[in-house]
């Protein structure tokens, strides 16, 4: 079993969109997937219960976060039944983050490229190599730049970027584009590709120009999604091949 942990000491910095868009490309690419929700709001838990109630069925293990004395066992037993265990993390530098980092096969560092940001994703870059110190081993982690503008890319984004490549960190050349469609999946409790579907049926009968328009958003969205969650896999097999 591979094991994904998405940390952050900030909150907000899009770790549970970036959590829950992996999950469902690995879905999608037949392979068994599990999330554990450490994180105290609870988002996919609640994605998940949204789900329910609306009577949809959950496409993968949800787990509610556990406590610190328990969660290296529940990582343990979960590890029987998946392919890969994707842990989105609470914002802060706990008990039960070490843990998870302990654990990981890979640690990814969401957030959004400005100079403050940076500094929060340098504070768990930290976390993830002591953490690495204290076992002796490599844990691999790499930088993922989250809520980018789709249209052009930022003057902060080119200099933290710089920044990054001259500290010789890793990063994802993936970055998750701020996108409508991406808000939607945790307000309406979907999928983004039954979001797609959803749209594709709305533009039935409809004109070129005004089915392009309708699945667009949609289309971009899914394409951004899955070259994301590709360029992890790849990464996880390239550490695993290193090691």
């Amino acid at each position: 079993m591979y094991v994904i942990t998405f940390a952050n000491p900030k909150g907000g910095s899009g770790k549970t969109t970036s959590a829950l868009l992996l999950a469902e490309q690995i879905l999608h690419a037949q392979a068994k997937v599990a999330i554990l929700d450490c994180d105290p709001n609870q988002n996919i838990v609640q994605w998940g219960a949204l789900r329910t109630e609306q009577g949809r069925s959950l496409p993968f293990h949800i787990e509610p976060a556990p406590s610190e004395d328990v969660i290296l066992e529940k990582i343990e037993t979960l590890a029987n039944d998946i392919d890969y265990l994707v842990i989105d993390l609470e914002g802060t530098a706990s008990q039960i983050v070490t843990y998870a980092i302990s654990q990981s096969d890979l640690v990814l560092i969401p957030f959004e490229p400005t100079p403050m940001e940076a500094r929060q994703a340098a504070r768990a870059v930290q976390l993830v190599r002591n953490a690495g110190r204290m076992l002796k081993r490599h844990i691999a982690h790499a930088l993922l730049f989250t809520r980018v503008n789709a249209a052009f890319q930022t003057n902060d984004e080119k200099d933290v970027r710089k920044e990054t490549t001259d500290s010789d960190i890793a990063i994802l050349d993936t970055t998750i584009v701020r996108r409508s469609a991406f808000t939607r999946i945790f307000r309406e409790g979907m999928l983004l590709s039954e979001l797609l579907q959803a749209a594709q049926k709305d533009a039935e009968g409809r004109t070129k120009s005004q089915q392009e328009r309708l699945l667009k958003p949609f289309e971009t969205a899914t394409e951004n999604a899955r070259n994301y969650a590709q360029e992890v896999v790849k990464a996880l097999q390239s550490d695993e091949k290193a090691a």
